[in-house]
């Protein structure tokens, strides 16, 4: 997959040389050694180096958020944690660096529910098709009870959740035809992420799925080997996936988000007041990033229909993909766990 030219970043001298194979080298068995390396500084070095990797280009409103919040936390802590952003995937695909961020061989990242879910089940309910209806909705919830327990799991698995960051409505891309109903994606073979709610929903839509990580995605669409996929208005363009699609159909299945997560056990390990300027800092960057994104989005949108074609769905046809769609909650609802998704159902009624 082609990005746009992507910012270097410079680390302290201990890690300054880490390659993305020298982090996957470590492995699960090195993990523990590699967060103390990078999050304990050495006797009378007054800076704490915590990297955060993610998967998006460097000239992404959310990479400008993590900057963001990096800055916040130098000047919260008088620079004794220092925050190093890796963009574009330098340190491994999205379930690689969700990995290393459990076993601490990464202090950061951040990935949407459905790549969470491979650690913790009941967030599949936040890719339920149509389940959630906007952004609104999805921050009120996230503000109460569903945030507060999406946050319990991450503890019980070993991440520690700082904070959520909205993405938006994802819409189906392909470079065949427009879609309007589920009749038309018959024959159509979408890229999902690795997800059984992503997989299990479009193929109750007609399409044949193929799950493979994002920085496959622009190569597999010009090779032929997927039809389309789906995606949110802002990342179809930062990854350029429009140069090798002409259909965008905005079905608005999901409204989906960023879990940003860090090690528990390095989180464990700081003090109070260290605790207390993370979670200062990040809510500075949520405040930011949920003030900002819907502008993004149409920006997005509007540019989009100068390069591909755009079509709107009927409410009529909505209602097709809707049933379609809807016996994935009692297929999903016993790994989701009931009394999760009753509470989710509840809060975005």
């Amino acid at each position: 997959m082609r990005w746009s030219a992507m910012e270097e970043f410079h680390t302290s001298a201990e890690i300054a040389d880490i390659t993305r194979r020298d982090v996957l080298k470590f492995g699960v068995a090195g993990g523990a050694a590699a967060t103390l390396w990078t999050a304990t500084p050495a006797l009378g070095q007054r800076a704490r180096a915590f990297r955060f990797g993610h998967m998006l280009p460097a000239d992404t409103l959310y990479h400008k958020t993590i900057e963001l919040f990096a800055e916040e936390t130098a000047k919260l802590t008088s620079g004794k944690i220092k925050i190093e952003v890796y963009p574009a995937s330098q340190l491994g695909t999205i379930p690689e660096m969700l990995s290393q961020t459990q076993v601490g061989s990464l202090t950061m990242t951040m990935a949407v529910p459905a790549w969470y879910s491979n650690f913790m089940k009941p967030v599949d309910v936040f890719t339920l098709p149509f389940l959630v209806s906007s952004a609104e909705k999805l921050k009120a919830s996230l503000d109460g009870r569903l945030g507060t327990e999406v946050a319990r799991l991450g503890n019980g698995v070993g991440f520690q959740v700082l904070g959520y960051w909205l993405i938006g409505s994802r819409h189906i891309v392909n470079k065949t035809r427009a879609v309007h109903k589920p009749d038309d994606l018959q024959g159509l073979k979408l890229r999902v992420i690795n997800s059984q709610v992503y997989i299990q929903a479009f193929r109750a839509l007609g399409a044949s799925t193929v799950a493979m990580d994002p920085s496959e995605l622009y190569v597999a669409l010009q090779q032929g080997i997927v039809d389309g996929f789906e995606y949110p208005l802002p990342d179809l363009i930062s990854a350029k996936l429009h140069e090798v699609s002409k259909f965008l159909s905005l079905d608005a299945h999901t409204t989906d988000f960023f879990i940003v997560s860090m090690n528990k056990g390095v989180w464990d390990g700081l003090s109070a007041e260290e605790q207390g300027a993370l979670t200062n800092a990040m809510k500075t960057a949520m405040d930011f990033q949920w003030r900002e994104q819907p502008l993004s989005i149409a920006a997005a949108h509007d540019k989009l229909k100068m390069l591909i074609q755009v079509n709107e769905i009927s409410e009529e046809n909505k209602k097709l993909f809707v049933e379609k769609t809807r016996p994935l909650f009692q297929q999903f609802e016993n790994s989701i766990g009931k009394d999760f998704l009753a509470l989710a159902v509840k809060e975005f009624a």
